[in-house]
């Protein structure tokens, strides 16, 4: 990587330039080796930098959860992190995780420490675990973070695989619709039409509107697939976008069903996380900021950001999350009867297992519902299709005797 820096060097003089590194911390290294005192530096920008960088994927949560689970018996048995590190590496199967371990045991071997060293794999890994891993080390806390880490990663993988789990069935249903619309279309209607054709018959409205949307996609059916793409990835830009995001939250919340199973979700996440920060001995301003980027729907970041700021003013945790209307009652309630009893961080991990059953439950309704749902669509699209075949063929008869 190549790497553009200002310095004061020995002469006490500024000056600029550039240098080759394996990474950014290399780089500093090697501008310390020469006694330098550093004022910039940062990655060149550049067609070449470009075209060099790497597209880091993010390591999935379960092998995330038995990395933390792992590592944290290797802290807890007194082995060096070094060797730990290596022996963990020799034992997973996930070929990416063993590379961000790799790149773990660089850092870590050149004196960084393991947050550091994490915080260097340039996204692989999540940010709240690095931060909290952060925490465990200043605080000596490191193997019950790691501990805490793993049940909450794992807990994620769990509700992932849930709603991926839920999706195969209307996937595959769906796959079958479009593929009887696509035999329909290319085999059964152009056998039909040959016929009516020779026969100089008119055809019924229903076979008409078929063969019209049949040569519709056979005439733009390229031009439809294009446009459908360039919208679908403006879309996703547009609602990158804050004030656009917004909206289209606040719109799938209100869905029903899904809507309330996607506020299970945020509440099941944001009660787990704030737990798992207060088992961690992190002072809840921090807390807060965190908060933010981990509840996943603008709705509630807003109402974080907005609760943060009473905080500050010097309201109660109850009192000021109590003022939002996207949190329930209960987590209320349960707020400030920790509070008041000091057992915040256990009435919060309880909540957070109230809404794990409440989503299993949710996503159960949401498949009970999909699957009669998808079988009538199929029947009517089916059935409609029979008919278009079968009037022409009984307005032949007709007309035959």
């Amino acid at each position: 990587m190549l790497f553009r820096y200002k310095v004061i060097d020995e002469n006490m003089k500024v000056s600029e330039g550039s240098l080759e590194a394996v990474d950014y911390e290399a780089a500093k290294h090697m501008i310390r080796s020469n006694s330098w005192q550093l004022i910039t530096l940062s990655e060149a920008s550049g067609l070449s930098t470009i075209l060099n960088k790497k597209i880091v994927t993010p390591v999935n949560y379960e092998s995330i959860s038995a990395f933390c689970s792992q590592l944290a018996m290797m802290v807890r048995s007194g082995a060096n992190l070094i060797r730990g590190l290596e022996i963990l590496q020799s034992q997973l199967e996930d070929k990416q995780l063993k590379d961000v371990i790799d790149r773990i045991v660089v850092g870590v071997s050149r004196g960084d420490s393991l947050s550091q060293a994490m915080r260097d794999c340039q996204g692989a890994l999540p940010d709240l675990l690095i931060n909290l891993v952060a925490v465990g080390e200043e605080s000596g806390n490191l193997e019950s973070v790691l501990t805490n880490m793993a049940e909450y990663y794992q807990r994620e993988n769990f509700i992932r695989k849930k709603i991926s789990s839920a999706s195969i069935y209307p996937a595959i249903l769906t796959l079958v619709l479009v593929g009887l619309v696509i035999f329909f279309m290319n085999f059964i209607l152009p056998e039909i039409m040959g016929l009516m054709t020779q026969n100089g018959q008119s055809l019924p409205f229903v076979t008409q509107l078929i063969i019209d949307t049949s040569l519709l996609f056979q005439n733009y059916g390229i031009h439809m697939l294009i446009a459908l793409i360039l919208i679908f990835f403006g879309l996703s830009r547009l609602f990158k976008m804050p004030r656009y995001k917004y909206f289209l939250d606040a719109f799938l919340l209100r869905l029903p069903l899904f809507g309330k199973n996607l506020k299970n979700v945020v509440l099941a996440r944001f009660s787990r996380t704030l737990a798992l920060f207060l088992n961690s001995s992190i002072p809840i301003v921090p807390i807060l900021n965190s908060m933010e980027s981990i509840v996943g729907n603008e709705i509630p970041r807003l109402a974080v950001v907005r609760t943060r700021e009473r905080i500050i003013q010097g309201e109660p945790l109850a009192l000021a999350f109590g003022q939002e209307e996207f949190f329930d009652p209960i987590v209320i309630q349960m707020m400030s009867i920790g509070e008041e009893t000091g057992r915040l961080e256990e009435l919060m991990g309880e909540i957070a297992n109230h809404y794990d059953k409440k989503v299993e439950l949710g996503i159960s309704r949401m498949v009970a519902l999909i699957e009669p749902a998808f079988t009538i669509l199929i029947g009517i699209l089916a059935g409609g299709m029979i008919i278009a075949i079968a009037l022409p063929i009984f307005n032949m008869a007709n007309i035959a005797r």
